[in-house]
């Protein structure tokens, strides 16, 4: 690489500098209404999901699967 002059291009990582009990007290961070019950009784009674960040070229795009609990299925 130094032959050809090539340099790879090394990004910063982002650091998210915000306090928990502001992003609490702002309606950020949700209440944890499950307390690690990650069980059912019924169908549709409990969902779950997470949000997953992609950047693709200078965009960002957004993942997020919606999980019954119950018969652990995908169902969004």
């Amino acid at each position: 690489m130094q032959q050809l002059g090539i340099k790879a291009i090394i990004r910063r990582k982002y650091v998210h500098r915000t306090s928990y009990e502001a992003a609490v007290s702002d309606g950020r961070i949700a209440e944890n209404k499950l307390k690690r019950d990650f069980t059912a009784a019924k169908p549709n009674q409990k969902w779950v999901t997470d949000v997953t960040q992609y950047r693709v070229c200078d965009e960002k795009i957004y993942l997020s699967a919606i999980k019954d609990l119950w018969n652990n299925e995908i169902v969004g």
